[in-house]
């Protein structure tokens, strides 16, 4: 009887690397190629990083790598410079559930103002983010405005013309944003003036949002930050009573917003890749782009960028 089945070994159906290339590395899918032979990772290119990374994939879930682990996922591999996050408790650690000052405690480090009562829901982690749910009721008896605030980082030093970035993720679960949505993330720059840097709230944040804020330290003098990630322009009369989730607040000196970073410090990424003799250009293929360089044959470190991420690269 003659069986008819699978063969025990199949011819690879085509090259998915450019017929030009002599060396291609496809971190979506996982693969490698050095003069036309595929090769694993580990011989593809060389990595190190001292601490921890998050990084987010395409359906917005951030995912968790260790030290000297590179950080890819289904968008790619993500290269960043170093960056510190100022907010010294982004994991909203030390809060309690309850009205606070009444049982109830926000996250260590972290205040309000012009908020009463405050009452802490919920905490715990969504899609690899740590968040605290808080419902923040106000009320403008005065009559004068006054600027509600919820404030989880003061008192971080700066220097003027540094650039930094404030940037947190947002949703909103019950009520309505205060009808003014002017400098609802918000820097009060304190030196030998004052100056607020802020950006105004998009209408919609019923889903999980992300607002990131840019801009150079402009006060000249000894310079403090307290960084509002929630702030309105209360009226006299004003009142309101919002439910919300607060993500991963972060307040770094950077010129965009990277990574979350929920220690203190995120290292820098070292990514090297060792290209064959015969290699004269590098063709890198972002989110955002192709980008070409110049190559000198052997180990060449990749571009490291908090606005994109590499889906390919091919030496040619």
């Amino acid at each position: 009887m003659i069986h008819l089945g699978l063969p025990l070994s199949h011819a690879r159906s085509g090259r998915w690397w450019p017929e030009n290339a002599v060396y291609a590395a496809d971190f979506i899918n996982n693969r490698y190629m050095r003069n036309g032979a595929e090769i694993d990772r580990a011989s593809a290119f060389s990595f190190s990083r001292s601490t921890p990374k998050l990084a987010e994939d395409s359906k917005g879930v951030w995912h968790h790598f260790g030290v000297d682990e590179p950080a890819i996922t289904d968008r790619g591999l993500l290269l960043e410079p170093a960056a510190t996050n100022m907010v010294p408790n982004p994991t909203m650690a030390g809060a309690v559930r309850g009205v606070v000052g009444a049982g109830g405690a926000l996250p260590t480090g972290w205040t309000t103002t012009n908020f009463s009562p405050v009452e802490v829901l919920d905490t715990g982690w969504e899609d690899g983010l740590p968040y605290i749910t808080l419902r923040l009721r106000y009320t403008n008896s005065t009559g004068a405005v006054q600027y509600p605030c919820l404030i989880p980082a003061m008192g971080v030093p700066a220097n003027l013309g540094e650039q930094w970035t404030a940037s947190a993720f947002y949703k909103l679960l019950a009520g309505t944003w205060h009808p003014n949505p002017a400098a609802f993330l918000n820097v009060r720059e304190a030196g030998t003036t004052q100056t607020y840097p802020s950006l105004s709230r998009p209408d919609d944040m019923t889903t999980r949002t992300r607002l990131a804020l840019t801009w150079s330290i402009s006060r000249a003098g000894t310079v403090t930050m307290e960084k509002r990630s929630i702030m309105f322009n209360a009226g006299a009369g004003d009142a309101g009573d919002l439910t919300v989730q607060i993500c991963a607040p972060m307040l770094c000196k950077e010129p965009t917003a990277s990574s979350v970073t929920l220690s203190a410090a995120r290292a820098a990424d070292l990514v090297s890749v060792d290209l064959p003799n015969s290699a004269s250009q590098l063709s890198v293929i972002s989110t955002t782009g192709t980008t070409t360089i110049s190559v000198v044959p052997g180990q060449m470190a990749l571009p490291l960028s908090s606005t994109e991420t590499i889906k390919r690269v091919y030496a040619s």
